[in-house]
């Protein structure tokens, strides 16, 4: 699916910065949940590769001197949530267990739930930088080969394309 953007949109994510604490700590634990590093990595920014985007990873002291923010402690939870979709609840528990054991604490066990009356089954872990993850399952989501939502488009809808 394509979704077509006016001439001026920003077309796309092209790409997730967080702000760590320990570079290679956090290069570990992507790694650990089957993400690859990427050798374009050099001493300005590290990169991590998903199916579907890159994920670079910046000392937080630097990240926040660049942005031109002051430098405080790491917020615990600052109300960012990342998700990642398993193809299954079994996925989504071998995904849970994985990040655990690569020094993920654990905020909510996977557990089925209704959501609006569609069913779903997540959990939640909080990376070793205070990053929150969903992971989660959704059958009635449409999740494309690389991973990413594809929410139903205006145009699908207006086409009365039953996504």
């Amino acid at each position: 699916m394509q979704v077509k953007m006016p001439g001026t949109a920003a077309k796309s994510v092209s790409m997730l910065t967080l702000g760590v604490k320990d570079v290679q700590r956090s290069v570990a634990f992507y790694e650990a949940m089957g993400w690859e590093y990427s050798p374009d990595s050099d001493g300005a920014c590290t990169y991590v590769l998903t199916s579907n985007i890159a994920i670079g990873l910046l000392p937080h002291d630097f990240l926040a001197k660049e942005i031109g923010l002051p430098v405080e402690p790491i917020p615990r939870y600052n109300g960012l949530l990342l998700a990642i979709n398993g193809e299954n609840a079994g996925e989504v528990d071998a995904i849970f267990e994985r990040a655990v054991a690569a020094g993920a604490s654990v905020q909510q066990k996977p557990v089925w739930k209704d959501w609006d009356g569609k069913p779903g089954y997540s959990g939640f872990i909080m990376d070793p930088d205070g990053y929150v993850w969903e992971l989660a399952y959704a059958p009635a989501l449409r999740i494309g080969e690389d991973n990413r939502l594809l929410p139903t488009t205006k145009a699908e809808a207006a086409a009365g394309k039953d996504t």
